[in-house]
């Protein structure tokens, strides 16, 4: 099994080697690189050593994690190391243009996974740039283990998807901070039965998606004529939610494209 190495230990990594471990990867082929002491003591926790440039392989994968204004100090920081580099691109926004004009000669690809890989419920966008079929192979396998895996077939369309899912996650967070609060005063503040009452909602809601019925039908079931949850739909629908809720995804999409323009 061939070594992953994380060069940056932020959120998107950690919740990928949780993942990965929860999968049943081995940590000693999990390594990381990372200056930040708070995300090194959190890596050490989970018992992830740190990468030495001493002990390079050839066979090493490189898993570019950092922000935007780091990423391409340290994609060429990466290829220095070894001479055709394996080197899987998270960050947003950086086009592949921008990583081969300074070293072509790598096996690159740009992927974008969520958070919910920490749960092996990931979502991961996967673009091929100059990758062999073999390392392709390896990574989507890889990915896998966290949860699903999307081959996106135009590099433009990564903006999209680190719009809608890349940042979805954060979207559901943020309606439900609005939702928590009126569920907290039924609980009379106990915040385990809060989140248990959440949970068990969002379950059935996947549950009942999976089900193969179109969202409209979903509602209908619940809703019924001059009932609770017609007043509530009648009121977002009133309120322009569907259109709000909208323009923040296309507010995340343009951002992703707009980083590209400032690297």
């Amino acid at each position: 099994m061939k070594r992953v190495v994380f060069v940056g230990a932020g959120n998107i990594s950690q919740a990928i080697i949780e993942g990965l471990i929860k999968g049943g990867h081995s940590r000693k082929n999990l390594l990381y690189i990372d200056r930040n002491k708070s995300n090194s003591a959190k890596l050490e926790k989970l018992k992830i050593k740190k990468y030495s440039i001493n002990s390079v392989q050839s066979s090493d994968i490189f898993i570019l994690a950092v922000k935007p204004k780091d990423a391409l100090n340290a994609y060429a920081e990466i290829c220095s190391l070894i001479k055709k580099p394996k080197i899987i691109s998270l960050v947003a926004g950086i086009k592949s243009k921008k990583y081969l004009s300074q070293f072509e000669n790598v096996e690159l690809m740009r992927v974008m996974p969520n958070t919910s890989s920490r749960f092996l419920k990931g979502i991961t966008g996967l673009f091929n740039i100059s990758a062999s079929k073999i390392t392709q192979r390896e990574i989507t396998l890889l990915f896998k283990k966290v949860g699903i895996v999307l081959d996106i077939y135009k590099e433009s369309h990564l903006d999209d998807f680190t719009g809608l899912v890349g940042s979805g996650p954060a979207y559901f967070f943020y309606l439900l901070q609005v939702y928590e609060k009126r569920i907290m005063k039924i609980c009379n503040g106990d915040n385990k039965k809060k989140n248990l009452i959440i949970s068990n909602l969002l379950e059935g809601v996947s549950k009942s998606i999976n089900s193969g019925e179109a969202t409209d039908a979903l509602i209908n079931a619940v809703a019924s004529k001059k009932g609770t949850t017609e007043a509530g739909i009648k009121s977002f629908k009133n309120s322009g939610l569907s259109k709000s809720f909208d323009k923040g995804i296309a507010a995340a999409i343009k951002r992703s494209k707009e980083i590209s323009s400032e690297f």
